[in-house]
């Protein structure tokens, strides 16, 4: 399994956070999307999103929507090891489809302070 998150922020706000999922069932690879509010209420009246891995390539990952068409597509793009790109369309029912396209990239982990424990809570003294 492997686990994302993406976060929108306006002027330093979060408006969504997006967490989502790739797991591995015996019958190919599924990926999970839900939205949630900062509170982490979600948006989605029902279940997670789920999309279908349709085609894998060396650095291109095809998955498509077998119930509707928010997104109906997500492709994945590798760009390097720190680098990709996630491409989303979704098709409304009436309406011209919507591409909505963002490059993540990873972001190094903060090097713990000398004598600290990371992710933990100090000491009351």
């Amino acid at each position: 399994m492997m686990l994302g998150d993406f976060r929108v922020t306006e002027n330093d706000k979060v408006l969504v956070i997006e967490l989502f999922t790739l797991v591995e069932k015996p019958g190919g690879i599924n990926f999970y999307i839900r939205h949630f509010t900062p509170e982490l209420v979600p948006w989605e009246k029902s279940d997670a999103t789920l999309l279908n891995l349709a085609n894998a390539e060396a650095k291109k990952f095809d998955f498509e929507n077998p119930a509707n068409s928010r997104p109906k597509r997500a492709i994945f793009i590798r760009i390097d090891n720190d680098t990709y790109t996630a491409r989303s369309e979704i098709v409304p029912e009436k309406g011209d489809p919507q591409i909505i396209e963002i490059t993540y990239h990873r972001q190094p982990l903060a090097a713990a302070a000398p004598n600290s424990s990371a992710g933990a809570h100090p000491k009351k003294k």
